[in-house]
């Protein structure tokens, strides 16, 4: 068997002609003819090696090299199975943005799609390439303007870096990547679509708001999108956890807690049994009956671990104004609480983003955060950095564009609330005779799916495997929908085992209800259907968070 490694075939920068104008002159690159066995050549268009003489604004094309069918070995010494063959070109923008593009051969679906990140990047995802490129897209990723070996103090520290991490670098890449796919197969993508999840559903949302002609359809996953509030919410709990021993929250006491939750609240929406909660609003369990009483030690919890529990459910909050900054954690979610109640070790990323951002002092002590006069700090010199939180997404439904975004209830690394949030904001902030007559016209562009039991992105113990990019694209380009995405759970999460069960996904404010007959694990056995009660109980609540802003303010 013969693996590829990548390799790289120099470019220098060369006069700057944009792909349009060098089609419309008909000019090609001229190079040597491609081998017989290869699909390396289209009408129009430029074979793979010599795309390294490919001018680009402000990139140097650093490799472009044909990889045959077969195994391949990326940079980072993965080994991706069964590829087709495709051309693969890796550029830098300047100063730093590394990127490749992964662009079929004979296989080219004639869709272009750009993959996100996660954390704070610094790689190439090239495991999200290759099952892009395997179903037929020509893929692209980034490693957003610096390397995992770089000091983080360093890159946070440079404007141009921290831009392109929490704004830009998607963008760059996209325009790029498009302009390179287009002299390869002599024309552009059909269609553009964007996934990514976690850093990837900010990224995501970077597009639809700020860039919103680079994409056709975007599929944002378990959105980091209110990212410095994301980390304040790190803070709260690891302030908690340090400040606090004796309130620490080990996994036997999380498994109690969860058991204690799933017990008191489960089977509301007519299903027993489920390891996770349909709706985790509806649950008002009373954390006090599981403390101890006097003399009690077992099977219970002590005054100071309920009090991180109410910690950890309790919104991050302002504590001069009240201001609500940040969700709580979900009723359901305690057993994944291990970063949350027990080890701080998410204080890694706080620590060096305001450190170096926002208090230009990288020795800065993570313990000190002061909740009034730093909240202020770091909405003043980070979040517009950083935040895609604006609600006006108009820019991207006027052209067309389709999002999708997915969260998990149980999310270990971020509330599994803040998406319902944006998304009754988003309507709040819409003109419209009624709330719900402007939910009509956000789902026309823009719907959010709740997962029970769903974790970061992926993971978490109930159904949490789906395809929601195949159902943009069918909303894109067939006009229809999504009216629900059939999930799936497999044992060990490993979709080679056995299929646990099946439950749909819905577009909030709708629900998975139960019939009433057939059997639980079935997707079959349930429908979509209205929570009007709960969706009027978010819109009040954002209300009542607007107006306390706008006093704050």
């Amino acid at each position: 068997m013969t693996v590829r490694r990548p390799g790289s075939s120099g470019g220098t920068l060369r006069v700057l002609v944009g792909i349009a104008s060098l089609f419309a002159l008909g000019l090609q690159i001229v190079g040597a003819a491609p081998s017989a066995a290869s699909a390396d050549t289209a009408a129009g268009g430029a074979r793979c090696e010599e795309l390294s003489e490919l001018a680009v604004p402000d990139t140097e094309i650093t490799a472009s090299e044909l990889v045959p069918a077969g195994d391949y070995v990326d940079a980072e010494g993965t080994v991706h199975r069964d590829l087709p063959e495709f051309c693969r070109v890796a550029a830098t923008v300047a100063p730093s943005l590394k990127f490749e593009v992964w662009i079929p051969t004979a296989t080219w679906n004639e869709r272009f799609l750009g993959v996100g990140n996660g954390g704070f990047a610094g790689n190439i995802s090239y495991s999200a390439m290759a099952p892009a490129l395997a179903e037929g897209y020509a893929t692209a990723s980034t490693d957003t303007g610096h390397s995992r070996s770089d000091s983080t103090n360093s890159w946070i520290s440079n404007p141009t870096q921290l831009e392109m991490w929490g704004r830009t670098s998607i963008h760059l890449m996209t325009v790029r990547a498009k302009q390179i796919l287009s002299a390869y197969h002599g024309m552009a993508a059909r269609y553009s679509y964007f996934e990514g999840g976690s850093t990837g559903g900010r990224q995501a949302m970077d597009q639809a708001e700020f860039f919103p002609g680079d994409y056709d359809g975007i599929v944002s996953h378990s959105p980091g999108m209110d990212y410095s509030h994301v980390m304040m919410s790190v803070l709260w709990n690891a302030q908690r956890t340090v400040e606090n021993p004796n309130g620490v929250l080990r996994a036997n006491d999380r498994k109690l807690l969860n058991d204690a939750v799933l017990a008191a609240c489960g089977g509301r929406d007519g299903v027993a049994g489920d390891p996770f909660l349909n709706d985790p609003r509806d649950c008002q369990y009373n954390i006090k009956q599981l403390e101890c009483r006097s003399g009690a030690s077992e099977r219970c919890l002590s005054a100071e671990q309920v009090r991180t529990v109410e910690h950890v459910y309790a919104a991050v909050t302002n504590q001069r104004t009240g201001e609500h900054l940040y969700p709580g954690y979900a009723y359901g979610s305690e057993a994944e609480w291990s970063l949350a109640a027990e080890r701080p070790d998410l204080a890694s990323y706080p620590q060096p983003l305001f450190g170096r951002a926002v208090f230009d002092d990288p020795e800065w002590d993570w313990r000190s955060f002061d909740w009034d006069e730093d909240v202020a700090l770091v909405e003043e010199k980070l979040s517009p950095k950083i935040d895609p939180t604006r609600t006006d997404l108009s820019g991207f439904a006027d052209r067309g564009g389709k999002l999708i975004m997915t969260q998990g209830w149980n999310d270990p690394m971020q509330s599994g609330s803040l998406p319902i949030e944006y998304y009754t904001r988003v309507l709040l902030e819409q003109d419209g005779s009624t709330v719900r007559s402007v939910l009509r016209d956000v789902q026309e562009f823009y719907r959010l799916f709740m997962i029970p039991g769903g974790g970061h992105v992926r993971g978490g113990v109930g159904p949490n495997s789906f395809d929601a990019l195949s159902a943009v694209r069918a909303w894109v380009e067939q006009g229809t929908a999504p009216k629900q995405m059939v999930a799936t759970k497999y044992e060990n999460d490993r979709p080679e085992n056995r299929v646990v069960m099946t439950r749909p996904l819905c577009p909030y404010p709708q629900i998975a209800g139960y019939v009433g007959a057939g059997p639980t694990t079935e997707a079959s056995s349930f429908r979509c259907e209205n929570d009007w009660g709960d969706f009027a109980e978010d819109v009040a609540r954002e209300r009542q968070r607007m107006q306390v802003r706008e006093r704050s303010n």
